[in-house]
């Protein structure tokens, strides 16, 4: 599975902290258009970004269009160790061409790579096409995380 023409993969680096912050702002602000504060997020990016973790960027004419960061986790049910998806995002312009498709196959050869028996990834309900399309390519749902809001 390649590339359409134009388009690069390039591993990520330290120096590209910045950058993918960029990238989880976007994905955030695409479906929480009410919610205008994500600094929680340079948190989360502080926190788990490191050499553990790595970073996928695609290029198009040498600007980044889209992103796959990664990590692991535990199985809660079987307490094996599996290959997480932090971050998969793909601009609105370049979807729908085979990078999100790439970038999951990529996912994939590292988790296998590191000897994980899975992959797995969270997904917000608002996000009905992300859902098709992991449902299209193999997952399944495995748990919900339930939020109760008080007033």
């Amino acid at each position: 599975m390649g590339l359409p023409d134009g388009y690069q993969l390039r591993v990520g680096t330290k120096s590209d902290r910045t950058l993918l912050l960029d990238f989880m702002y976007k994905t955030y602000q695409e479906f929480f258009l009410e919610q205008k504060k994500f600094s929680h997020l340079a948190d989360t990016v502080a926190q788990y970004f490191s050499q553990t973790t790595p970073l996928w960027w695609i290029e198009f004419q040498k600007k980044p269009v889209g992103c796959l960061w990664m990590g692991s986790g535990v199985d809660q049910i079987t307490g094996q160790r599996y290959s997480h998806i932090f971050i998969v995002y793909v601009s609105l312009e370049h979807r729908r061409k085979g990078i999100g498709s790439f970038l999951m196959n990529q996912a994939e050869i590292w988790a296998k790579s590191q000897g994980n028996f899975q992959l797995g990834l969270q997904v917000f309900n608002e996000n009905q096409p992300a859902v098709n399309f992991y449902e299209k390519i193999g997952f399944k749902t495995q748990s919900l995380l339930m939020i109760k809001p008080f007033n």
